[in-house]
């Protein structure tokens, strides 16, 4: 008994299988560019992110700036007028 090379498979024509592998093709090229945008709007979403948390810095740094520029000036009126502000002594409130 002699057996053929495809004994038992399922017989298709090179046309058919052709035809079966280009649309496994254009599958699969529709997945890659599925993947493609989503990978582009990643990385859009990251650069935005990126961009408005080194805005978001700045800001506070500048804030950061003036708090300690409003500090020093009030340390420095405290030492000039010799405390806070609040009598020394008792007051007589009669």
């Amino acid at each position: 008994m002699i057996l053929s090379p495809t004994f038992g498979l399922n017989q298709m024509t090179a046309k058919e299988h052709l035809s079966k592998h280009d649309r496994e093709i254009s599958a699969h090229d529709k997945q890659i560019r599925a993947i493609r945008d989503l990978v582009k709007e990643g990385i859009r979403l990251v650069v935005t992110s990126r961009q408005d948390t080194r805005r978001e810095i700045r800001d506070l740094t500048a804030a950061q700036k003036r708090t300690d520029a409003s500090l020093r000036a009030l340390i420095e009126q405290m030492r000039n007028s010799g405390g806070n502000g609040h009598a020394k002594g008792k007051v007589d409130l009669q």
